[in-house]
């Protein structure tokens, strides 16, 4: 006798599967509530989108949900968008040439060290200031010299009631007939020195040759100067002395050296230790600097970050990097024990009352 087939009338389908739904709800309410239920109090098993750990019964609108990067590439992508616009709002990037290293006060030129740089000149013709003597007023400076050697000359004058010195050569030395000075400097070509003569009281003019004037050795690097070839120098300079000869190279870097007796190979050597998260930090009495050396980049233009709204300055060693020169105001409140302890007190940027009295005289000079 044949078997006989059961068949599913469609009825019977629509009963079957409704009981396995009911049963597959009653599961999940049983694992839910009794199987596997969170304690109350347990924050371990809630995590809200961005991957932190939320308390229980915190209302949703109060939640600050970051939903999830889908990839790392976007993770970074939103990392470095966060780190352009903090950039953006702080700080700024100055970008500098492989030509600027050969430009700026604080440049080293020597016979084995030669000028590179290019400047725009300026003569004396469009300096007023009656105190500054120049033997011509075609000789020309660089323009960053002017106002302070107008400053140095006043000082002169404030301390003497008179200047008795002549601005005898600057960028290039005369040979005439009566030259008072034979020696040729490569550093003349910068703009950034210059030769005093001594004014005699017949109107004539006297070298400084052995003998060197006070007042200038002692006040110079008040006003941004130093004395570029000292006695106790030559041997690492490798110029004999010549008390006529001054630099220009800025403050404070003037206010450094002759603090710490350092000829400008020195500093610069120096300022190499200083880098930009560990500054020299130097104290006047208005004023904060702070100093940094960058070393060149090789292949291409050099990038410097630096807070936004800074005063600063640049100049090149005329080898292979950049000394970068931030200033601000000296706050009146107590120093910040943050700050680098590399700090070093100076004298006030304004000029001493107490200076060595002039009495240079034509003999002996």
């Amino acid at each position: 006798m044949a078997k006989q087939k059961i068949r599913l009338r469609f009825p019977n389908i629509i009963l079957l599967l409704c009981g396995l739904i009911i049963l597959i709800f009653l599961f999940d309410f049983l694992w839910r509530n009794v199987i596997s239920p969170t304690v109350p109090g347990d924050t371990d098993g809630i995590v809200t989108a961005d991957g932190t750990f939320s308390a229980n019964n915190t209302d949703v609108d109060d939640l600050d949900i970051t939903t999830e990067p889908t990839s790392e590439k976007s993770t970074e992508a939103t990392d470095a968008s966060s780190e352009n616009t903090t950039e953006d709002i702080f700080s700024q990037t100055i970008k500098l040439s492989q030509s600027q290293i050969h430009n700026g006060p604080l440049i080293l030129v020597s016979g084995t060290c030669p000028y590179l740089g290019t400047s725009e000149l300026t003569d004396f013709y469009s300096n007023t200031n009656s105190n500054v003597k120049p033997r011509d007023n075609s000789l020309k400076i660089h323009p960053d010299m002017m106002q302070p050697i107008s400053e140095l000359f006043d000082g002169y004058c404030s301390e003497n009631g008179y200047v008795n010195l002549q601005i005898y050569s600057t960028n290039e030395t005369y040979f005439g007939s009566d030259s008072l000075y034979t020696t040729d400097l490569v550093e003349r070509s910068t703009g950034y020195t210059f030769d005093i003569g001594l004014i005699t009281s017949t109107g004539d003019i006297a070298p400084y040759l052995t003998k060197r004037n006070e007042w200038m050795f002692s006040n110079c690097w008040k006003y941004g100067f130093i004395v570029r070839y000292s006695d106790s120098k030559a041997g690492t300079t490798g110029v004999s002395f010549m008390p006529h000869h001054f630099r220009y190279t800025g403050l404070p870097h003037s206010l450094i050296m002759n603090e710490n007796d350092m000829c400008l190979e020195e500093y610069l050597q120096y300022l190499t230790s200083y880098k930009t998260d560990s500054p020299l930090t130097y104290n006047t009495d208005s004023k904060e600097y702070k100093i940094f050396y960058v070393p060149a980049n090789s292949s291409g233009d050099t990038e410097i970050t630096l807070p936004k709204n800074t005063v600063y300055t640049v100049s090149g060693n005329n080898t292979d990097g950049f000394i970068i020169t931030i200033e601000s105001e000296k706050s009146a409140s107590s120093p910040d024990p943050s700050e680098p302890v590399s700090s070093t007190e100076a004298p006030s940027d304004a000029i001493s009352d107490t200076t060595s009295s002039i009495s240079d005289q034509y003999t002996g000079y």
